[in-house]
């Protein structure tokens, strides 16, 4: 079996635990291989092989990220055209997505033998569009931000689903998640969480004015539209995809959110139930703040 490494250096200090699974993937007889960007990191790795990213990846069976749930939202987006599945090995405290963590490298043995199972994850495609061009756009997994800038004032935003309008919301924003991505933003805006391994779209108001204000889970097939209302007071928007960099929305802008083309495709090597796990991790933050 070929394993690409795609670990993030920023939490996996030094590559450390990058070198502890080459160790156990080599104990178990797999190929492996970095970009050939992190070479210089891995020098010391025996048999470690490096590739550019646009071969690397045609290259593998399987893909792991070593990091956080961003770590793995990175190599998800840049790697789902090629149907490529991925673990996550958490190389921090809190990760919804990680398959296994640094403690449970024993278990690689089921990812080489084939012991595994993959989940689907739908992704969205997300566009910002100006003047009938587009401006931004990019495939998401977790979600989109629609919400106030910089001025601490409410923002009015239309929400549309397939060209007719669904609500206004009169709130600090709108945050419209994958399943996957339900247990995020949404999560701590009062969402509701979907199991991912569904297909769906939720849109959950951000500190919204009126009362009555709630989410709403939309078919996978729908096509959503957000603008700034013609009404509204305040016109400093932003949005944000997966948690990036800000970008400023205009008025008479639209964004269009709709299924993305790919679905990622991610390893499971335990069986814990995906609410099991999140109850364990949510938790476990909580204990820490405690």
């Amino acid at each position: 079996m070929k394993i690409a490494l795609l670990p993030n250096l920023t939490r996996d200090t030094d590559g450390q635990i990058t070198k502890e699974i080459c160790s156990w993937l080599r104990q178990y007889g797999a190929e492996y291989a970095c970009q050939e960007e992190d070479r210089a990191v891995f020098g010391d790795v025996p048999e470690m092989q490096s590739f550019a990213f646009e071969v690397l990846v045609p290259w593998c069976d399987a893909i792991i990220t070593v990091g956080g749930d961003g770590s793995m939202l990175r190599a998800a987006k840049s790697t789902v055209q090629y149907g490529k599945p991925i673990l996550c090995i958490n190389a921090g405290r809190l990760a919804f997505m990680a398959g296994l963590e640094r403690t449970e490298l024993e278990l690689l043995k089921s990812l080489i033998e084939g012991d595994y199972q993959t989940e689907t994850r739908m992704l969205l495609n997300v566009r910002l569009m100006r003047g009938g061009r587009v401006l931004k756009e990019e495939n998401i997994i977790n979600d989109v931000a629609v919400c106030r800038g910089s001025k601490v004032k409410i923002v009015d935003l239309d929400v549309s689903c397939d060209d007719r309008l669904i609500n206004t919301y009169r709130a600090d924003g709108v945050v419209v998640s994958t399943p996957t991505g339900s247990s995020a933003y949404n999560l701590a805006a009062g969402g509701p969480v979907l199991n991912p391994s569904m297909t769906g779209i939720v849109v959950t108001p951000i500190c919204p004015q009126s009362l009555f204000a709630r989410s709403i889970v939309f078919s996978a097939d729908n096509r959503l539209t957000i603008n700034i209302s013609k009404d509204s007071r305040s016109k400093d928007v932003v949005v944000s995809l997966d948690g990036g960099e800000s970008i400023k929305v205009m008025e008479g802008d639209v964004i269009s959110v709709t299924r993305a083309e790919y679905d990622a495709q991610f390893i499971r090597i335990k069986t814990d139930p995906f609410f099991e796990i999140l109850n364990n991790k949510l938790a476990g933050t909580e204990a820490e703040h405690s």
